[in-house]
C-alpha cells in the first residue's frame, strides 16, 4: 500500500501540522507578551503613581482642614478672651470695672496677708462734674471721664489698679504700701494732674477732685469694708475742703498742708515712692522717644515733599 494514502500516516501528519501551528501561536503569544511587558509595567507604575498622588492630595486636604480648624479654634479663643475681657472693663474708660477690681482686691489682700504688707485704697470723686454734664452735655462729660482715667493710670505703677466705680467715682488700689506718705504722694500727684489745664473739645478744664483714703488691714479686713471707709473719708474731704484728700482714721492731710509736706520731707523715700519715681522716669523716656519719632517722621515727610517738588 502506498504510504501517502495511508490514513494513519495522514492523521499523524495532520497532528504534526496542528502541533507546529500551536507552537507558532505560542511563540507569537510569547513574543507579544514580552513586547507588552514594558507597557504593563508602565501602566502599573501609572496606577501606583496615581494612587500615591491621590494619597498625597488627600493628606494635603487633611492638613489644610486641620490648620483651618486650629485657626478657627484660635479665633474662637481670642473672641472668647475679648468678650471675657470686655465684660471686666468699663465700656467708656476701658478701666477695670467693679467686678474686676474686687477680684484683684481679693488677690492683693491674700498676698498682703502672706507677706504682712499693707494696701491703700483711694476713693476719688470729681468735684462739680454734674455741672459739666448739665451745661456742656453728656458727650463732653464722657470725654472728661476718659481724660480723668488717663490722668489716674499715668499717676500710678503698673502693679496698681485704677477702676471706675460708677458715674464720676474712681478707685485706686495701691499694692504693697508701707507708709501713709506713699498714699499721700499718689493723692497729691493725682490732684495735680487733674488741676493741670487740659483741652477737651473746645473747652479748657482745670478739674478738681476729693479723695478719701483707707488701708488694709488698718481700716478693715475685707474689700467691702475698706471701700466703705474710703468712701466715708471722701465725703468728709468734700465737707472740709474740695480738692483735698483725707485719711479715714481722722488724719486730715489736705493737699499742700504743712503736715503733708513735713511728712514727705522727714520720711526717706519708701520702696513704693522709689518705684513710682522709676515708673515716672520710664514714662518720660518713652514720651521723649515717641516725640523724637514723630519729629523724625515729620522731617522725612517734608524731605519727600521737597524732593517731589524738585522733580
Amino acid at each position: 500500500m502506498n504510504q501517502t494514502s495511508n490514513p494513519s500516516y495522514d492523521a499523524v501528519e495532520k497532528a504534526a501540522r496542528e502541533l507546529a501551528e500551536l507552537n507558532r501561536q505560542i511563540d507569537a503569544a510569547r513574543a507579544t507578551l514580552i513586547r507588552l511587558q514594558p507597557q504593563v509595567a508602565k501602566a502599573k507604575s501609572r496606577v501606583d503613581s496615581s494612587a500615591v498622588d491621590r494619597l498625597v492630595e488627600t493628606n494635603k486636604m487633611l492638613v489644610v482642614r486641620a490648620l483651618r480648624a486650629n485657626a478657627d479654634a484660635e479665633t474662637a479663643t481670642r473672641a472668647l478672651h475679648e468678650v471675657s475681657r470686655a465684660a471686666e472693663l468699663d465700656s467708656l474708660t476701658k478701666l477695670p470695672n467693679r467686678a474686676l477690681l474686687l477680684d484683684r482686691f481679693a488677690h492683693d489682700i491674700a498676698t498682703a496677708k502672706r507677706h504682712g504688707a499693707r494696701l491703700a485704697l483711694l476713693f476719688l470723686d470729681l468735684d462739680g462734674f454734674k455741672q459739666i454734664n448739665d451745661t456742656l452735655g453728656h458727650a463732653v462729660g464722657d470725654e472728661v471721664l476718659k481724660w480723668v482715667a488717663h490722668c489716674l493710670t499715668s499717676s500710678v505703677r503698673e502693679a496698681d489698679t485704677v477702676s471706675r466705680h460708677g458715674g464720676d467715682e474712681f478707685l485706686i488700689l495701691l499694692a504693697d504700701v508701707c507708709l501713709a506718705s506713699d498714699a499721700a504722694l499718689i493723692a497729691n500727684k493725682v490732684l495735680s494732674a487733674l488741676r493741670a489745664p487740659s483741652r477737651i473739645g473746645d473747652q479748657v478744664f482745670h478739674l478738681e477732685a476729693s479723695i478719701g483714703i483707707s488701708f488694709y488691714p488698718d481700716d478693715g479686713k475685707d474689700a467691702a469694708t475698706i471701700i466703705d471707709q474710703a468712701d466715708a473719708a471722701m465725703y468728709r474731704a468734700k465737707r472740709e475742703r474740695l480738692g483735698s484728700f483725707v485719711f479715714h482714721d481722722n488724719q486730715a492731710m489736705s493737699e499742700g498742708s504743712v503736715e503733708s509736706k513735713a511728712l514727705e520731707s522727714q520720711q526717706p523715700k519708701s520702696d513704693y515712692a522709689q518705684a513710682l519715681v522709676e515708673n515716672d522716669r520710664r514714662y518720660a523716656l518713652l514720651r521723649e522717644a515717641n516725640e523724637r519719632l514723630v519729629m523724625n517722621a515729620i522731617k522725612a515727610q517734608e524731605r519727600l515733599a521737597a524732593a517731589v517738588r524738585e522733580q
